[in-house]
């Protein structure tokens, strides 16, 4: 089962905040959701904010200066921020998330100072210390160290951006797809209501309609803009109507064309080979 890995290492302003912290994730990952939400007040933060009860393979490291979190997600949950968004406003001063992604066998690593998703450069230029901790040791025979670098800075914010933005974002992306599926998923209940037994040809014929109706604005915005404009108003009346009935049927026929273009080329194609080395000869 493909699942995303995380590493998260958390760097608190003072070891107290850090000792409590240290002891949510301890509970967790033992299984005592009493005592993990106890300590999560301590902090002063909702333990559903720290812990999404859909992560699992957890486990806690701690250090004196730092603690660091080991756990896995499901290939479509999103990032884990909102553990960030809540410590940041309780003591947490920087934080480093790698997430590895199973399925396409890559690394993501994401730097964040006092609330704010940083660039790379910048986060090591504020802690050059902690270089050590959250960037593991490179192994020559893993490929090449600078061009692995320059990837990961590519993936850099261009500007710090902070976490509750990111969340923001994250939550409208998920929304949007949810309202896509949903409508998906509406239009093809209407399809087969009405009958229509091949979806993706309902699809297109609602993608057909709409460009029919794009063409019809155009004729009806054209008319009034030309009757306004000039004078002969039962000459551009006329144009109007005529346009009315010709650019839906073209904008229609576009989309169509666009649309199934491969399969029709493909006909093409097969009846030129047919044909081929048989010349048509003229009938006398």
């Amino acid at each position: 089962m493909s699942q995303n890995a995380h590493t998260l290492h958390l760097f608190f302003e003072d070891p107290i905040r850090l000792k409590y912290a240290q002891l949510v994730y301890q509970y967790i990952a033992e299984g005592n959701t009493a005592e993990a939400t106890r300590w999560a007040g301590k902090l002063g933060v909702d333990l559903a904010d720290l812990w999404d009860a859909e992560w699992f393979n957890q486990q806690v490291t701690a250090a004196p200066s730092y603690l660091q979190l080991n756990f896995d997600t499901g290939t479509s949950d999103p990032l884990p921020l909102s553990p960030l968004a809540a410590l940041f406003g309780h003591g947490l001063q920087a934080a480093v998330l790698d997430v590895f992604y199973d399925q396409v066998g890559e690394t993501q690593r994401m730097y964040f100072d006092k609330g704010q998703w940083v660039p790379r450069q910048y986060f090591l230029a504020l802690y050059p210390h902690l270089q050590a901790i959250v960037e593991p040791a490179h192994d020559p025979d893993d490929g090449d160290e600078p061009g692995e670098r320059a990837a990961a800075d590519a993936h850099d914010p261009a500007k710090p951006m902070s976490v509750a933005r990111l969340l923001k974002d994250e939550a409208k992306k998920r929304k949007e797809a949810q309202e896509a599926a949903e409508a998906f998923v509406e239009i093809a209940k209407s399809m087969g209501k009405n009958g229509v037994k091949n979806t993706v040809d309902g699809v297109i014929g609602v993608l057909v309609l709409g460009s029919a109706l794009k063409g019809l604005l155009h004729a009806a915005v054209f008319t009034v803009v030309t009757v306004l404009l000039f004078k002969g108003l039962w000459l551009w009346l006329g144009l109007g109507l005529v346009l009315a009935v010709v650019l839906p049927m073209y904008y229609a026929a576009r989309t169509h064309r666009e649309i199934k273009g491969d399969d029709d080329d493909g006909d093409d194609d097969s009846n030129n080979d047919n044909g081929a080395g048989e010349p048509a000869t003229a009938s006398r």
